[in-house]
């Protein structure tokens, strides 16, 4: 198509001209669509808002539930790592808990969760991992242990977007927790 070229010397806008002319004229039709102009980019701008809001509500929701997961599987290591101290070794059950499994626990909770960043690694293990907790019921013989990110909805690792209509994304829980428990 030449620059000098009419509009009407198109085959198809001589068609839309025949089929439409009673509705639109030419002219009209060229002055809808210079109005149209920027309606593109304000669509875009309007979907770019939408799945910005979805990649990170989607990144935001993962990242906790990979923790929880990891807090599961760092307490059942912790706690199957107890299984592996000898009893026969200390004196009494008391003796055995706190200088046997609790020490071999928290070490092992400790080298699974080590990949967290820092300042979720001290929230979660705090200093000599003394913020992991180790439960033990001499009647059941059962031992719990429980591995929490304390006040994580305060500090989380990605902040909250704060979004019209739809308030914090994420919404999470004030607590990140994860526990398993094994019989001695």
């Amino acid at each position: 198509m030449t620059s000098h070229t009419k509009w009407s010397d198109i085959p198809a806008c001589r068609a839309l001209s025949i089929t439409a002319g009673s509705i639109f004229s030419p002219g009209q039709i060229t002055k809808t669509l210079h109005k149209q102009r920027g309606a593109a980019a304000i669509e875009a701008a309007l979907m770019f808002v939408l799945f910005f809001s979805l990649f990170y509500a989607i990144v935001s929701y993962a990242l906790p539930l990979l923790m929880v997961q990891a807090f599961n599987h760092a307490a059942a290591s912790g706690a199957r790592s107890a299984l592996a101290i000898e009893p026969d070794e200390f004196e009494n059950t008391s003796q055995f808990i706190e200088q046997g499994v609790k020490p071999r626990v928290r070490e092992v909770i400790a080298e699974t969760l080590d990949w967290l960043p820092p300042t979720a690694k001290t929230a979660v293990l705090g200093t000599q991992n003394n913020n992991i907790v180790i439960e033990f019921n001499e009647t059941t013989g059962v031992l719990a242990v429980t591995v929490i990110y304390s006040g994580y909805r305060e500090a989380p690792l990605i902040p909250t977007l704060k979004l019209p209509g739809m308030g914090d994304v994420p919404r999470l829980p004030t607590n990140l927790q994860g526990s398993a428990s094994v019989s001695l």
